[in-house]
C-alpha cells in the first residue's frame, strides 16, 4: 500500500457524509472498487460523526481492501476524512487479518467478501480477529443466521465459524469464513410465508450464569405473552472469550423465506433484561410488517450482490433504512444499474426495492 498522491486519472468521487454517513459508503466502495478495477476518491469521511475521519476499523478495511487488490492508496490514516483508492489485481487467497482493537470483524469479512466470491477459482479462507458482538455492525449471530441464508438464496455459500466471541473493550474475538467462488443470481421475493417458530440464543463471556438464564427468561416472556401459536426456543450459552459480553440473538423462521435475526447486546451497568427487551422489539417490528419479505439489516446488505447479478431483482422490505438508501446511491456511483428503493406510503406496510 503506497501513500502517494493521485494522478490524474478519472476518480469516481464520493461525499462521505451523505446519507448514513457512516463507514458503509467507504466499505461499498471498496469492494466495488475491487470489483469493477474502478478508482474513486472519497471525500469528507464521516464528517458529521462524533469521532469524524477513518477509525481504525474503518482504517483496517482499507488495508485489508488493498492487500487483497495491490492497490494503491493515499490518505490511508487514523482520522483522514479524504482518502484516495486505486485497486490493482485482486488475487483472492487466504488470509490472516488482525484488527487489533474490537473492531467489528464482520464488517471486513463483508467488504471482502464479493471480491474473493467472483474472481477466486477455488474456496478461500478469511480468518479476523476483533470484534464478533458490535452494536453497529452486524454480530455473529446475524451473519449465521441471517446473512449466510440470503447468501445461499443468491447461489453464494459460505460457511462460517467463532471459535472465539470478541466483545468491546477487549476484542479477541475470532471469525472464520471459507468462501466458495461464485456469482450472485436475480432474486425475487415480495411476499413472507406463515410464521413458523422463533429460536434463540441467550450467550455470555465470563460472567455469572444467571445473565444468560435472565437474558432467556425475559425474551420467552415477551414472546409469549402476544399468543402467538408458534413454538418458541431459547437456548443459553456460554461463549469462549478473552473479555466479557453478553448478548441475546432471536430469529424469525417463516414458510419459503429466509430467517430473520435480531441482537441485543449487553454493556456495562445494562439490566440483562434491557438487553432482551431491545432485541424483542426489534423482533415485533418486525412481525408487524406481515408481506415485508427481508428484515431492514439484510436490505442494504444484499443489494449489493443482487446488483452485480444477472437480470431483474426485486424484494419486498419491512423497513427502509437510511443505510439502504446510502448503499444504493453508493451502487450507482459505480455500476450502471437502475435502483429503485419505493417506500410505503403509509405505517407498517413493506416498501420495495427493485433493480433492473
Amino acid at each position: 500500500m503506497s501513500s502517494s498522491k493521485p494522478s490524474a486519472e478519472k476518480l469516481i468521487v464520493l461525499d462521505g457524509s451523505r446519507g448514513e454517513g457512516g463507514g458503509q459508503i467507504l466499505r461499498s466502495a471498496l469492494t466495488l472498487s475491487l470489483l469493477t478495477g474502478r478508482p474513486f476518491r472519497i471525500t469528507k469521511i464521516r464528517a458529521n460523526r462524533d469521532k469524524p475521519g477513518l477509525r481504525p476499523q474503518h482504517l483496517k478495511a482499507v488495508e485489508a481492501a488493498a492487500l487483497l487488490g495491490g492497490a494503491d492508496v493515499a490518505g490511508a490514516e487514523v482520522g483522514s476524512r479524504d482518502l484516495v483508492f486505486r485497486p490493482g489485481q485482486v488475487d483472492p487467497r487466504d488470509l490472516t487479518i488482525d484488527i487489533g482493537t474490537a473492531g467489528s470483524t464482520s464488517l471486513i469479512l463483508q467488504t471482502l467478501h464479493l471480491p474473493i466470491a467472483l474472481k477466486a477459482d477455488t474456496a478461500v479462507r478469511i480468518i479476523l480477529t476483533g470484534g464478533t458482538f458490535n452494536p453497529k455492525a452486524p454480530p455473529y449471530p446475524f451473519l449465521d443466521q441471517t446473512w449466510r441464508g440470503h447468501l445461499a438464496n443468491l447461489g453464494m455459500p459460505i460457511a462460517l465459524a467463532m471459535p472465539a466471541a470478541g466483545f468491546y473493550p477487549r476484542g479477541g474475538g475470532r471469525l472464520e469464513a471459507w468462501i466458495e467462488p461464485a456469482r450472485p443470481r436475480s432474486w425475487v421475493r415480495t411476499t413472507r410465508g406463515d410464521l413458523l417458530r422463533i429460536r434463540g440464543v441467550a450467550g455470555t463471556a465470563n460472567l455469572r450464569d444467571d445473565v444468560a438464564r435472565r437474558l432467556r427468561d425475559r425474551a420467552l416472556e415477551r414472546i409469549r405473552g402476544q399468543g402467538w401459536n408458534v413454538d418458541v426456543e431459547i437456548e443459553t450459552a456460554s461463549w469462549t472469550s478473552p473479555g466479557q459480553g453478553a448478548a441475546i440473538s432471536l430469529t424469525a423462521e417463516h414458510a419459503g423465506s429466509t430467517a430473520a435475526t435480531f441482537v441485543g447486546l449487553g454493556e456495562r451497568g445494562k439490566p440483562a433484561e434491557l438487553v432482551a427487551d431491545e432485541a424483542v422489539a426489534e423482533l415485533f417490528a418486525f412481525l408487524n410488517v406481515p408481506d415485508g419479505a427481508v428484515d431492514p439489516h439484510s436490505a442494504d446488505q444484499i443489494l449489493l450482490p443482487l446488483a452485480l447479478a444477472e437480470g431483474r431483482s426485486v424484494y419486498t422490505v419491512s423497513e427502509v433504512t437510511e443505510h439502504l438508501r446510502t448503499n444504493a446511491a453508493t451502487i450507482r456511483s459505480f455500476l450502471d444499474r437502475s435502483i429503485v428503493v419505493e417506500e410505503a406510503a403509509v405505517p407498517g406496510q413493506p416498501g420495495r426495492v427493485i433493480v433492473e
